[in-house]
């Protein structure tokens, strides 16, 4: 009886770790990456160059674009839904987010950032 317990429960690990709740992957175009983006609300955005750099700034933290901080990025060629930002610390050494994406076409930008712990939900601004 306890071997058939242990099966039923394992059986039972497996059915959940194979049907877990994550997000998933759908309507990832990473081409349309490259451009300008910002919260609906207009006070944050994030810009993507094709040469794989990039900067962002915050308008609630009185940080204009002039201002912005620059990142590098790039594709985890390993995943369909993956990014890395790379930001250069003023004092020293780099800083990489690992970041998921979500959602990215041609009007909308999703992803949470393992780093922060945040959701981004970004649409095209220019």
């Amino acid at each position: 009886m306890k071997k058939l317990g242990f099966i039923a429960l394992l059986f039972l690990a497996v059915f959940m770790t194979s049907c877990g709740g994550g997000e998933t992957t759908t309507n990832i175009e990473k081409d349309q990456i490259v451009g300008k983006w910002m919260t609906n609300d207009a006070k944050y955005f994030e810009v993507y160059y094709a040469d794989g750099t990039g900067k962002e700034w915050d308008l609630n933290d009185d940080v204009q674009e002039e201002e912005a901080s620059w990142f590098t990025w790039e594709f985890d060629e390993g995943t369909a839904d993956k990014f890395f930002k790379y930001y250069e610390m003023e004092i020293g050494g780099v800083v990489p987010q690992y970041c998921n994406i979500l959602e990215l076409n041609a009007t909308n930008f999703k992803y949470n950032n393992d780093g922060y712990r945040a959701t981004y939900n970004l649409v095209r601004a220019d």
